[in-house]
């Protein structure tokens, strides 16, 4: 009887969507955080009348306004005082998904107004960057009050922030991408099948931002290719990782320099044992053309006015779009200091991974597996994909190249039991077969009702001493896979029951009754 085969393992992070919220709108600078001190209970009774107030206002408004449209369509005021209206009647009560919907018929109110009335394009743009910027501004306030909280309303109060962010000002794509991860908070806080179906409703939100973004985030493409794959979609899964591959293998290594808008800069820069003298403001980006050997950098701001003595300067490394190195000061007199050694990363690990995993999904086995076996070429002292490779080998039953990979695996990795395991089942199954025709064998030579040949005896022998040695290489990776297990480890019941039949297969009656 076969082994059963625990086959291809997914990535580390299967299952952990990240998120965090984006820094910065995308072109504006960086908003930071105030606190107003109230009496709660006046708060709450204001905010409670507010609401109200708004409702009945708004209800009313908007009836009238409706009239007043219908009867002069060129009402230029009506359009313009309707978007006011909607932007008050969202508030805080209001459902996420409404709140966002609001501020998106606001939007289309105002493009009305300018339509019909271009002079109040300016006006109208004004009051939508100080809407944009106190809605971003909200969405992370709440963000990190729900980091603090661990609330899921929390979450979904600052999603719904950044979502009316981001339809005031639909071309920003950082609202976009921070509603998505408030979202996936939440959803991971419901957990269970109602977590799931919300991870999936955030698919659309991410896929918007991918089409607008000219540079999507390493963190985006990842966590979109984690829930195609979780909402059984491989094939975009597949279609995804390999376009973010691409896009990323062809971005330049560089240092990002950013903090305070406008805070002057100096450094120096070593590639590969070279170095050069730097000086910009910020933001800057210094492009390096390597993507191996080390990298360092060291900066400082000089002296200057309060901008230079107040401000930040950060620094970071990318290189692929993944930082690999940062620092940030607000001290004249602290110089920052960052490096990394290029040829030391895999920042696109992650996203292989999830390609191969999304491959092997789809029940396509030669694709994946040539997939791996390139891999393998590219990268091969990576243990997971020598595991994942040789389990599918091992379920082809290509036992001879599955046990080749797999030893592999286990010597760059011994400590994990899934691949002693799959090792053992390697020799095991093996074993198995050949047992399998080593019994046809003597049938057909028995059915003949004539004497063996010393020829057909020595064949017959050496099978069995294969069979033999097969079922004793599966014995040390298979206790090695019992041991590393534990006394209720997830591998440690099938290696028992592996160990069983390979000690009756070499006669190890005592040690068969001890894994019974």
């Amino acid at each position: 009887m076969k082994m059963r085969i625990y086959s291809v393992a997914l990535p580390s992070t299967t299952g952990r969507l990240r998120a965090g919220v984006s820094s910065s709108a995308a072109g504006s600078s960086a908003l930071h955080p105030h606190a107003n001190l109230t009496d709660s209970r006046l708060t709450t009774m204001m905010t409670r009348q507010s609401a109200l107030f708004a409702l009945l206002l708004g209800s009313l408004g908007l009836m009238a306004l409706s009239g007043c449209i219908a009867q002069d369509s060129a009402n230029a005021e009506a359009y313009a005082m309707k978007a006011r209206i909607l932007r008050q009647m969202a508030d805080s009560t209001t459902p996420p998904g409404e709140y966002k919907q609001r501020y998106r018929e606001a939007r289309e109110a105002e493009q009305q107004a300018i339509e019909f009335d271009p002079g109040q394009r300016s006006t109208i743009n004004s009051q939508r960057e100080l809407a944009f910027i106190e809605e971003y501004q909200k969405g992370a306030d709440a963000f990190n009050e729900a980091r603090k909280s661990r609330s899921k309303d929390d979450f979904m109060r600052a999603a719904a922030f950044f979502g009316a962010a981001s339809a005031i000002r639909p071309d920003s794509t950082g609202p976009i991408l921070n509603e998505a991860f408030a979202r996936l908070q939440a959803a991971r806080l419901e957990g269970g099948d109602q977590g799931t179906q919300e991870m999936a409703e955030v698919i659309p939100i991410l896929e918007t931002y991918i089409e607008k973004e000219d540079q999507p985030s390493k963190d985006a493409y990842t966590i979109l290719a984690q829930l195609y794959r979780q909402d059984k979609q491989p094939e975009k899964a597949i279609d995804l990782t390999e376009t973010a591959i691409e896009d990323l293998s062809n971005r330049p290594t560089h240092i990002r320099v950013s903090g305070t808008q406008g805070v002057d800069y100096t450094g120096t820069v070593e590639v590969g044992g070279s170095s050069r003298s730097v000086e910009g403001t910020t933001p800057d980006r210094i492009e390096l053309s390597t993507s191996e050997g080390m990298v360092s950098g060291s900066f400082q701001k000089p002296e200057g006015g309060k901008r230079q003595t107040k401000g930040r300067l950060q620094v970071a490394l990318y290189m692929q779009g993944t930082e690999l190195a940062s620092d940030q000061t607000t001290s004249p007199a602290e110089p920052l200091e960052i490096s990394a050694d290029l040829s030391a990363q895999t920042p696109l690990a992650e996203l292989q991974n999830q390609r191969l995993n999304a491959l092997n999904s789809t029940g396509n086995t030669e694709r994946a597996m040539q997939a791996y076996q390139e891999q393998i070429e590219q990268d091969p002292d990576d243990a997971t994909y020598r595991y994942n490779y040789g389990s599918l080998l091992l379920n082809a039953d290509r036992y001879d190249e599955a046990a080749e990979q797999l030893a592999r695996a286990v010597e760059l990795d011994p400590d994990d039991p899934k691949k002693q395991y799959n090792l053992g089942a390697a020799y095991l199954n093996k074993g198995v077969a050949l047992q399998d025709s080593l019994v046809s064998l003597r049938d057909s030579l028995t059915a003949r009702e004539q004497p063996l040949t010393d020829e057909e005896r020595k064949m017959v022998r050496e099978l069995d001493e294969q069979r033999r040695g097969l079922f004793k290489d599966a014995i040390p990776p298979l206790e090695r896979a019992r041991q590393l297990s534990g006394p209720s480890g997830q591998y440690r019941q099938s290696a028992c029951s592996a160990l069983f039949q390979a000690y009756v297969q070499t006669e190890q009656t005592e040690k068969a009754e001890e894994v019974k």
